[in-house]
Formats: structure tokens, sequence, C-alpha cells
């Protein structure tokens, strides 16, 4: 504002108690722009304003969104305005990327059809010189992604970062009955989210994850309840459900036990060891130019969408998940890779691996006992 604004639009003043201010001319109103920091929100809880514009928007969490929203309200302005500007990554690039760009709202949103994206891409400035855009094109693939082409769907420290919405994303189709079908469940009390996710195999061992469950604020039977209402007509090959499921915590039957007892059945626990887990999808979603990804999405899987490629990366453990971001869904899927094993042909029965290994065990621990009987 110091070095761009005309001298005629006003001035740039520095208040030693409230901060930078730009005060309009009287010709244009002699309103004042307030130039505010947000490390603090809560202090502007008794404010008013005409109009809210922030910069790199992502760099906030959506509580701050939340609050400022609040203070959005001047009199005899009805349609008082919040604008942003921002890039992909940061703290905030979930709840942005689901309000702005998926249109993804919460059910009591009044105002849904006041949210705009605008995309501003780097070719959009005409004034911008070739050097610039040379920077930008030698970038980490990942960075260049989203700073050059604007991509939402990559940024720094993703943990999945295949991932692309054009690629793992496909419109439903009626699923042929010869193909093989799952369903895996992490499980959660009511104040966590309980995610379900249904597959189906093709005959080039290819999964295709075709419906969704995704809840909190529900019992387990309640839970267990609407799963086994959307599973009516199907047959699974087998469950796979959290293997937390079958700890009994004190309670009189476990989590598996009020599923089954609900309708739920055919359970394989999953397995521990996390960083395998993710590995496997990490195979699953890779792709390329020649090569189709192993694991395709339905797009009514809404919340698979939209959280997996925006779970980043570990502070302390890089390998894994940080699981402070929100990754049900991802967990339930990984579960069931664990157990998949491709059969050699379609009429094969699948057995998942963690029961293979089980029965490796039993195998190894008869063939001890007979060498010590032998002996």
């Amino acid at each position: 504002m110091q070095y761009e604004f005309p001298e005629w639009l006003g001035d740039l003043k520095d208040d030693s108690k409230e901060g930078f201010v730009f005060k309009l001319a009287p010709s244009f109103g002699g309103g004042v722009l307030a130039l505010r920091n947000l490390d603090d929100p809560s202090k502007y809880f008794s404010s008013e304003f005409a109009g809210i514009a922030i910069d790199e928007l992502t760099k906030n969490k959506k509580e701050t969104f939340d609050f400022l929203r609040m203070r959005k309200r001047w009199p005899g302005i009805s349609d008082t305005k919040f604008i942003a500007g921002t890039n992909p990554g940061s703290i905030g690039h979930d709840w942005v990327k689901k309000i702005w760009i998926q249109k993804l709202f919460e059910s009591n949103e009044q105002q849904s059809g006041q949210f705009q994206f605008v995309p501003a891409k780097v070719d959009d400035n005409p004034y911008l010189d070739k050097s610039y855009l040379q920077t930008l094109d030698s970038l980490p693939d990942n960075l260049r992604k989203a700073y050059r082409d604007g991509n939402w769907d990559t940024f720094e420290g993703q943990y999945f970062n295949e991932w692309d919405t054009a690629i793992h994303v496909i419109d439903p189709f009626q699923i042929p009955t010869s193909w093989r079908r799952f369903r895996s469940i992490d499980v959660s009390g009511r104040s966590g989210i309980t995610s379900c996710h249904w597959f189906a195999l093709d005959n080039d061992g290819t999964v295709f994850v075709y419906r969704e469950y995704y809840k909190t604020g529900l019992d387990s039977d309640e839970h267990a309840r609407n799963i086994s209402k959307l599973s009516e007509g199907e047959v699974y090959h087998y469950t796979v459900i959290d293997s937390s499921a079958f700890a009994k915590i004190g309670l009189p039957e476990t989590t598996a036990e009020v599923y089954m007892r609900n309708g739920i059945t055919g359970f394989v626990s999953s397995s521990k060891n996390r960083i395998m887990g993710w590995d496997l999808m990490h195979q699953y979603l890779r792709w390329s130019e020649f090569e189709k990804p192993k694991i395709r999405f339905f797009s009514t899987c809404v919340n698979a969408i939209r959280t997996i490629p925006n779970l980043v990366h570990d502070d302390l453990h890089p390998e894994d998940v940080d699981t402070d971001g929100e990754d049900h869904a991802a967990d339930d899927i990984r579960y069931f890779l664990q157990t998949l094993r491709a059969a050699k042909s379609p009429d094969e029965q699948l057995v998942p691996m963690n029961l293979i290994q089980q029965r490796l065990e039993r195998l190894k621990k008869e063939r001890e006992s007979d060498i010590i009987l032998n002996f």
C-alpha cells in the first residue's frame, strides 16, 4: 500500500495501539482498511467489519474462519463480503479445499450458494517474466503441480502424492456378478468416526471401492445395523475389521461381537503393521502413462476421496501417516489391502493373507511337534 496506492485514494497510518490502517479519502467515504494479523482472532470478538480479506487463507485453521465470519456485519450493509487468496498446502488445505473447491458443506450451512472458487493460475498473468515460469517448472513434482498448475490434489508434505482425482475417481457402474466383493470396517466409539468401505475385485486384480459408510455420533450397534442394511442382497468373501474390535476392555462383549449380533459376520482381523499397509496403498495408487492404478474409487465415496489425498507425513515418523489427520477411511482401506492375495484364476477361492500366515504358523508348529515325537 505504501508504494502502490495513489495519494488521492487516502493515507496509510501507523496507530501504535491498533497497528497500520489505511484511511480512505472523504470522496471515497472516509472508511478505514484495518491491517491485522490472525495470531489471536479472539481479540476481534466485538469488532464489526463491512468486508474481510485474508491473504494465504490455508495458513489458518477453520476455527479462524468461523470466528471471523461472525464479525462480518455492518449497519446498512446486508451483503458484507469475505474474500481470500491462497495456495494449496499448509494446515488449512483440507478445510479450504472441502468448502470452496469440493463444495462439501455442513448440513446446517445456510449460505452455500455464496461460496465461489476463482482459479488464478500463473498463465493468467501476462506481466510475469518467462524466467519465473522456468523457476516454477524446475520445482519438485508436488510443488510444481501445486504452485505452477494450481492442483489442489497435491501439496508439500502430502503422504499419498500419487493421488490424482482425474485418475483415481470414476463414475459408478454396475458391478459384474462374477466379481468378488468385500467389506472393511474401522470401528470407533460414539465420539469418533466409524468408516466402512465396500470393495469389488475384477479378474485382473484391480480393486474398485464402490460404497462408503462414514458416520459419527452413533453407538456400535447402530453403526452395525446401518452397515448391515447397506449390505442387503450382497455376498462377501470376508469382512475385515479393526483388530481392536476383538478387545473386551472391561465390557461384557467385544465390539466385534456387537457387530455380529447385528448382522455383520465373516470377520478377518486387521493387521497391526501400519507401515506395510501404507506401502501397499502406495503400490495400488501408483500409476503412470503406461499403467493404470490398481485401485479406483466410485465418485460416491466422497469421504475417502476427500481425506486420503489430504493426509500428511508424521513429523516424528515420516514413514507413517500423521494420525492427527482424518485417517479413518485410509485405515479401513489399508486393512483390506493387507488381507488381499491375488488369485491365480477367477474361480480360485481367495484366502486372506493373515489367515494364510496363521495356517503357515500352525503347520510349522505341527512339523516341529512331529520332529520332537520322531526323535
